[in-house]
């Protein structure tokens, strides 16, 4: 069996050999990918034991307990522990359907950032014109409605997040989806997502790096004695705003003027795919 230590998902193995008193499993990790193989039952005697894509790459398709999952055509040939081979093809697949077009974005209050901007596409917030955008360290929404029709074959529907800096919690209809820490930031949303309007809603949350940043664009409210602080801001020991409109405060000196932020927000594309189920033969 395989367990996800991400999702908390316990599936068989559904593809592996034994070979001179081993047992052999192919495994393919995502980036940031781990996997617990568990041994726990006895096992079929009549096993796959290899797929063959022709057509496909490893990322397109997925083996179940007695289906196989795809998200591009291809001849998919399949070899049993006792020799049996078969072979299966599928010839079409639905097409992805991208959200493009303008994003709403909401910031928190007091953190230097507007309340909310529209953006014509998805960039990093380190390539917008607004200050507070640009240096923005925190959880940021990002909200769109799209309109989807639901597709008549039988599969599952996964909204792909593309790529973002660095973590992000989705919602989907007011259901909460769960948090993606690491990519590929996919997540199944078959049960959430209807025919016609939708509404979509991502709190992204990036590092506190761009903050810092930005606040040495600001005059100094330290009070230094070398390289080690010699007393704590009054501002902060009384729980107010900076007076010089810093928003942070470190016991040491981690960033300067120069340094470039780095990558934040949501940076996609945006896809919805949905990933078609075939039985196995």
């Amino acid at each position: 069996e395989f367990w996800h230590p991400d999702s908390g998902r316990m599936e068989p193995c559904a593809v592996w050999r034994e070979a001179d008193g081993r047992t052999e499993v192919p495994l393919h990790f995502d980036p940031a990918g781990s996997v617990f193989v568990v041994f726990r039952t006895p096992a079929k005697s009549d096993h796959l034991v290899a797929v063959q894509a022709g057509g496909a790459s490893p990322e397109s398709f997925e083996i179940g307990a007695q289906e196989l999952l795809t998200r591009a055509p291809g001849r998919f040939t399949l070899t049993y522990a006792s020799g049996r081979a078969t072979t299966l093809d599928v010839t079409e697949a639905a097409r992805p359907m991208e959200l493009s077009g303008p994003w709403q974005l909401s910031f928190p209050p007091k953190w230097g950032a507007p309340a909310e901007i529209t953006l014509d596409k998805l960039i990093s917030w380190t390539r917008h014109a607004d200050p507070g955008v640009k240096y923005f360290s925190g959880t940021a929404t990002y909200r769109k409605q799209f309109q989807y029709k639901k597709d008549t074959r039988n599969g599952k529907i996964e909204l792909d997040l593309g790529a973002l800096k660095n973590l992000a919690e989705v919602r989907l209809n007011g259901k909460n989806l769960g948090v993606l820490w690491k990519p590929p930031f996919r997540v199944d949303v078959t049960h959430a997502i209807r025919s016609g309007s939708n509404d979509l809603e991502v709190r992204v949350t990036n590092l506190w790096v761009n903050r810092l940043i930005g606040d040495e664009q600001l005059p100094e409210d330290r009070q230094w004695d070398g390289l080690s602080l010699k007393a704590w801001p009054q501002w902060l020991l009384d729980g107010k705003p900076s007076p010089t409109g810093r928003f942070t405060f470190t016991t040491w000196h981690h960033w300067n003027k120069g340094d470039q932020p780095l990558e934040s927000g949501l940076l996609g594309p945006v896809i919805l795919q949905t990933i078609q189920k075939n039985s196995l033969p």
